[in-house]
């Protein structure tokens, strides 16, 4: 009878203490610094910190707007990239929350945004637009942007459906250019387009993390490419961030991401 009870209580307890640990991981941020090397990138600009946050999915993201400001403060960036999906379209538009993370983080580095699925989804891109944009933060569409160090500059640009066509039609700024965009899975795109660096977001992780790869993203299905991290195709590169949201559906072995880009010249 004893051994019939620790051979049921064993695996109960065990099944339990993996539960609770994978619940922690999933509630703690992973902050990864990622060096990107550019050809061209001005001097002033080495060592220039990006904060690269998505998916925010507000109001469930895994931190509150005070605790993921306080958090992005001690990164201590020079830019924040928002690189989409900031609102839920399953959820109510936290108009309210929005405010306060854009006002939070404005306050910490010159902020930066471009639109995701869910905005468009949730029909409030204008609603949503105006928050930012009263809050301080730039959002970004294919015009670029530029930031100035001294007497150099970078430039930004957004693609607000992920779509290069606009790159084409404007041509390039002359300068070193980071591209924000949503949606990773346009990466062929990306390269072609002979773009240096790109931020993006949407595919979670791809929510269950297994061996390492992600089992599902929004944006390519099953088994996807592109989920996390760096990634390199004909001199282009891409940063994906796992994104910040918590809640259904659950993340597994899939901690909240928030990636920390640094630039470096690539001489």
């Amino acid at each position: 009878m004893k051994k019939n009870k620790r051979n049921i209580l064993l695996p109960a307890i065990a099944a339990s203490l993996a539960g609770i640990g994978l619940y922690a991981d999933n509630k703690r941020v992973n902050i990864e610094e990622i060096p990107i090397k550019l050809n061209g990138l001005p001097d002033a600009f080495n060592g220039f910190r990006i904060a690269h946050i998505s998916d925010l999915h507000l109001p469930n993201c895994v931190r509150s707007p005070q605790k993921l400001s306080e958090l992005v403060r001690k990164i201590r960036p020079d830019m924040i990239a928002l690189t989409g999906d900031l609102v839920d379209r399953f959820s109510y538009f936290d108009a309210d929350g929005l405010q306060l993370v854009a006002a939070k983080l404005a306050d910490i580095a010159p902020c930066y945004a471009v639109i995701g699925n869910h905005e468009v989804k949730s029909g409030v891109v204008n609603e949503w637009t105006n928050i930012l944009r009263q809050s301080g933060v730039t959002v970004l569409n294919v015009n670029p942007v530029c930031i100035q160090r001294g007497e150099s500059k970078i430039a930004l640009r957004g693609l607000p459906d992920g779509s290069t066509a606009g790159l084409f039609r404007l041509g390039s700024s002359g300068l070193t250019e980071i591209v924000l965009s949503h949606y990773p899975e346009n990466m062929q795109q990306y390269a072609s387009a002979g773009l240096q660096l790109v931020l993006a977001g949407h595919a979670h992780g791809g929510q269950w993390r297994l061996g390492g790869k992600g089992l599902i993203s929004p944006g390519e299905g099953l088994f996807p490419k592109f989920t996390n991290g760096l990634y390199t195709q004909n001199g282009t590169q891409m940063v994906v961030s796992r994104g910040l949201r918590r809640g259904v559906p659950v993340r597994i072995f899939n901690a909240p991401h928030l990636p920390v880009v640094v630039l470096y010249s690539n001489v």
